[in-house]
């Protein structure tokens, strides 16, 4: 079996250590290094631009760029690549700050036999991978893929400063499906499983890839619509969700038929926190729910009539 290659992006100003962090890692031969050497951070930044890395092999001392905001640069610019910073100095200090702020390890440059460095290589690609894997797992719902409830949180508290600072309506949309019981108590809940996912399909399609589909858990979901000139926006959505779940779902041999009941709300019109507008969007689709489900309700605000666009 050949050896696996990893690409590698080697950030060195001084030409003697990089062609001795080159002699080190030729004489690894479990994996192969494909070595691309730059000298300053600008190039490194180019060249991350255009191609795919494994890890960047980093000095922290550039024609320019110098210290750990070299370390915060590159980690701005490629956030999900592992990073070893090599230095010419061992300094436990500067090291641990590294670490701390991001770097999988630090290393002295010429320091230790091939295995060291190659190891060390190895270990930051996973452990890497790993971070990523559980911040995916924080973030994301793992049935459907869709953004969970503590990163919707997230994304709705900035999405209402961006309303705001823009002055653009931000269309709140709770929706829970109608009949999804029935499909889990006649059908099984592995079919239960797959209506959620195909439902997750449809409703992606339903949005723009700007918008935010989440899943609060169960068969609740919401959606975050910026930039709304006006409510008659945010009703094409809804009518568009309303429809799109009211044909049948084909699952293997079944064809469960659900629909969706939609709450919605507009922000700033109401200007309250984030667990107020999710209660008045809640109420609003019990409204919905009310009224046979298949359709959707507004947020109906105290200080103003009903809205003539309400289903």
């Amino acid at each position: 079996m050949s050896p696996s290659i990893i690409k590698l992006l080697l950030v060195e100003d001084n030409d003697v250590d990089a062609h001795l962090t080159r002699d080190i890692l030729a004489e690894w031969s479990i994996e192969q290094f494909d070595i691309t050497h730059v000298t300053r951070l600008s190039e490194a930044f180019a060249h991350l631009a255009r191609d795919r890395y494994d890890a960047i092999l980093l000095d922290l001392s550039l024609p320019d760029a110098y210290g750990l905001p070299t370390l915060k640069q590159v980690q701005a610019t490629s956030p999900t690549i592992p990073i070893i910073v090599l230095s010419g100095v061992s300094d436990q200090a500067l090291s641990l700050q590294a670490v701390q702020q991001g770097a999988q390890d630090y290393l002295v440059k010429g320091q230790g036999h091939p295995e060291l460095l190659a190891r060390s290589i190895r270990y930051a690609i996973e452990r890497k991978r790993a971070e990523e894997r559980m911040t995916y797992l924080a973030q994301y719902d793992q049935l459907t893929g869709l953004v969970n409830r503590t990163l919707f949180r997230d994304r709705l508290v900035q999405a209402m400063a961006r309303s705001k600072r823009l002055q653009r309506p931000l269309g709140l949309m709770l929706l829970d499906l109608d009949r999804f019981k029935a499909v889990n108590d006649t059908m099984g809940h592995d079919v239960g499983d797959l209506l959620l996912k195909a439902v997750a399909d449809r409703l992606k399609l339903c949005v723009r890839e700007v918008d935010t589909v989440a899943r609060m858990g169960g068969d609740e979901f919401t959606i975050i619509l910026e930039g709304c000139a006006a409510d008659q926006d945010i009703t094409v959505v809804a009518q568009r969700i309303t429809e799109s779940l009211r044909e049948p779902f084909e699952l293997g041999s079944h064809r469960p038929a659900i629909g969706v009941s939609i709450g919605i709300t507009v922000y700033p019109s109401d200007d309250h926190d984030i667990d107020d507008l999710l209660k008045h969007a809640d109420a609003a689709m019990y409204r919905a729910k009310q009224k046979g489900g298949c359709t959707f309700q507004f947020h109906i605000s105290d200080a103003k009539p009903q809205s003539p666009l309400v289903s």
